[in-house]
């Protein structure tokens, strides 16, 4: 439905705020269960947290460290889901943990934790961890310390595009009757007699007053911010934290293993994963307090991820020379006092603004992360007494995908690019097979579907969250003026209307995937 229609409509069963992970995975649990909802979204979906993430579908290993073994289980039951449903977004990874001078626990306890990680799995979908010997992790491994006293294997996964997962269940939502908007920001939350009465919705220079009975806030870093839109602001509940990574280019592609460790310098954990010919690094973890609009990596950041790849990674010379773009984004965990950043609980919690002293039919998700949307999803639903029942999620992958692609007969980096659009490859191949980005694989295809079924509104949309050219070493820059035209085509764009999309496309991968001169110039400037 278009906004007009909802504006003049019956009132919506839900409104839902925020188009992350956690807010489709709402709206798809709620249309499923015979909800009129809709969903709005002030930028893209999946811009914020979900696109920006370390790309893991995992149970979580190091929170058995802090006893909360539900979320490991709860996490790795998803885990095995997702392995199974969506095969050609989410794979299984191997990690390697190097037993090294700084590990934080003795070999027995890394056994026994890996033990317990293996039995809370069931053993589903990945194969179980081993010990490795000395001689064995060097020959799987050469690029880690001489200091490496052998090791461990163990197996999680990881997504490939945590961006195309979300817009899944932004369009199965929108198939079960869900109204979704993109680049519709939501302006205010009325309430009357003490219960929400409608929210306000820009989009276009133009507001929308939309009837609703519930609103959810999944703004994820944005939840207070949404929550000062209240005629009665609810009190503030995060705690936000920024993880920044880098993705370097080395001599040779990275292989297949990611590294699982510990920091030298301050004991956090620390990633290397191969990210196709790119080698994603990270991640930090500060408390952040700022706008969440403004993240994006800082100098700082970038020398101790560079200085902690270096200490862990000898054998790939990772200097600063290397790294093609750094990302950060912002954990939305709840609001504690104190205490090391680490160690704040991802488990996420569903907090009623009723109880609060705010408006009844309010209610904000808080925390969670990017392996349990579906719980979070069940649990805010369930707050609503729906009438339907429970919804009931397919066990199965789509059929013949990975035959449409391996008959497609297109290059190696091309097969490994598109296999994240599953069930649509066969209309993205029918729509253009000529490669438009040879970093990435990309083709043309994918731009007209992504323009002619995905919600498109900015050439930064195709370029960052449909497609993920701008993932590859060049961020789409080698080939987005070729993207916009294709895209003009299909959109109807003018002349000007493409400068001003290439135009805003340069400055936001600027923005948001820097450089490593970018922010070293920024530094000096600052400085």
């Amino acid at each position: 439905m278009t906004l007009d229609e909802l504006e003049s409509g019956a009132p919506l069963d839900l409104a839902i705020i925020g188009g992350g992970i956690n807010g489709c995975a709402v709206a798809e649990e709620a249309a499923a269960r015979g909800l009129r909802v809709g969903l709005f979204e002030a930028t893209d979906f999946g811009f914020g947290t979900t696109w920006r993430s370390t790309k893991l579908i995992h149970g979580g290993l190091r929170y058995l460290e802090h006893g909360d073994v539900r979320l490991v289980f709860e996490s790795l039951k998803e885990r095995a889901w997702l392995l199974k449903t969506r095969p050609y977004l989410v794979t299984p990874q191997r990690f390697i943990l190097p037993m090294l001078p700084w590990t934080r626990r003795p070999a027995w306890q890394l056994r026994a934790g890996l033990s317990t990680y293996d039995m809370l799995a069931l053993y589903r979908g990945v194969p179980s961890h081993r010990r490795l010997s000395r001689g064995r992790l060097r020959e799987m491994a050469p690029y880690l310390p001489e200091s490496a006293n052998g090791g461990f294997s163990f197996f999680d996964a990881r997504v490939h595009a945590p961006e195309r997962l979300t817009l899944e269940l932004a369009l199965s939502a929108e198939a079960l009757g869900a109204s979704i908007h993109n680049h519709a920001r939501v302006t205010r939350i009325a309430e009357e007699g003490g219960a929400v009465t409608a929210v306000e919705v820009t989009a276009a220079e133009r507001t929308y007053t939309i009837p609703t009975r519930a609103v959810v806030n999944a703004g994820g870093p944005w939840v207070d911010a949404v929550n000062r839109l209240e005629d009665v602001p609810a009190p503030e509940m995060l705690g936000v934290t920024r993880g920044t990574h880098i993705v370097v280019e080395l001599d040779e592609p990275p292989g297949h293993n990611a590294v699982f460790s510990t920091a030298k310098s301050d004991g956090r954990v620390f990633f290397s994963v191969p990210q196709g010919d790119l080698l994603l690094i990270g991640t930090t973890d500060e408390r952040y307090d700022g706008d969440p609009s403004e993240i994006r990596p800082v100098n700082a950041d970038i020398e101790y991820l560079v200085a902690e790849a270096r200490e862990l990674l000898p054998g790939y010379d990772i200097t600063r020379e290397r790294i093609r773009y750094a990302y950060a984004g912002l954990r939305p965990l709840q609001k504690v006092a104190g205490g090391p950043e680490a160690a704040i609980s991802r488990r996420h919690a569903v907090l009623d603004h009723g109880k609060l002293g705010g408006a009844r039919g309010v209610y904000s998700v808080v925390g969670g992360k990017l392996s349990t949307f579906r719980p979070l999803a069940e649990e805010v639903v369930a707050r609503l007494n729906p009438p339907g029942k429970r919804a009931v999620h397919t066990g199965e992958p789509p059929a013949g995908w990975r035959d449409s692609l391996l008959a497609s007969g297109l290059p190696k980096p091309s097969l490994r690019h598109l296999r994240v659009y599953g069930a649509a490859i066969p209309e993205v191949l029918a729509l253009g097979r000529e490669v438009v980005c040879e970093h990435s694989g990309a083709i043309a295809g994918e731009v007209r579907h992504a323009v002619r079924n995905e919600h498109v509104v900015t050439l930064g949309d195709i370029m960052l969250r449909r497609t993920g050219i701008s993932w590859a070493a060049c961020r789409g820059l080698c080939c987005h003026r070729a993207v916009a035209a294709i895209a003009a085509e299909e959109a109807g764009w003018s002349r000007e209307q493409v400068t001003d999309q290439v135009r805003a496309f340069e400055d936001e991968v600027a923005y948001h995937l820097p450089t490593e001169e970018s922010l070293a110039a920024d530094h000096f400037a600052a400085g």
